[in-house]
């Protein structure tokens, strides 16, 4: 017969060999690219001389999550995409507030698109995108996992929706809504392994994986005539 020592730490061990098996995993719903994968297609970089001008504005947060800041992490998703793709001169977005007056920045930024025109004439742009974060949603669930711990889910879901505007015109030349889901599962062995805590992170993800479906499509759009 066992005695109580050799009992414990016959426990302990299981309880370390658990905890190193489990970890955390990240997957996206509706999306088969890797969260660290860039999704836009690869295409022969456009001299700078010749780039199209672009300027995007940060996004209007309906949602009820973040004070704003979901709105202002979708722009920079969006930027950091047209940057990568080295088709685009990307207006400094420091520099937008600075344009026009607080009212009619406000308004291009919550979707008027006639504001969004006077923008993309003062900073002398050729496109101006646009959009909002339509919705977010986050919850998490616990699941015991065997008898000596449990697993967290997470899941986060965002809609994005984006307008790419032609200053030239005033004409809304492409308009898409993207929704992305965003699943993190972490288990924890009796107090040890990987824990779930919602962070901005989470969000961005949810962000990135909505705008991921059409980016390639707007960025066509916009070479499109170059």
């Amino acid at each position: 017969m066992m005695c109580a020592k050799s009992l414990r730490i016959l426990a302990y061990s299981i309880c370390v060999l658990c905890a190193g098996c489990y970890s955390s995993t990240i997957t996206k719903t509706d999306e088969t690219i890797p969260l660290d994968s860039a999704v836009i297609r690869q295409r022969p970089p456009v001299p700078m001389d010749l780039r199209k001008k672009v300027a995007v504005l940060d996004f209007d947060d309906r949602t009820d999550y973040g004070q704003g800041r979901l709105g202002v992490s979708a722009a920079n998703v969006l930027i950091t995409y047209l940057d990568r793709s080295n088709q685009f001169a990307i207006y400094e977005r420091e520099k937008l507030g600075g344009i026009l007056n607080e009212q009619r920045f406000h308004a291009a930024r919550s979707g008027d698109t006639a504001a969004a025109v006077e923008v993309g004439r003062a900073v002398g742009v050729d496109f101006v995108f646009i959009g909002a974060v339509t919705g977010y949603g986050y919850h998490s669930r616990s699941t015991d996992v065997l008898i000596f711990g449990s697993s967290v889910v997470q899941e986060a879901e965002a809609t994005v929706d984006i307008r790419m505007v032609e200053v030239a015109t005033g004409r809304i030349i492409a308009s898409e809504s993207g929704r992305g889901v965003v699943t993190i599962q972490s288990g924890q062995v009796l107090g040890v392994g990987t824990s779930a805590g919602y962070d901005e992170t989470t969000a961005s993800n949810a962000l990135r994986a909505a705008i991921s479906k059409y980016v390639d499509k707007m960025i066509d759009l916009g070479l499109q005539n170059r």
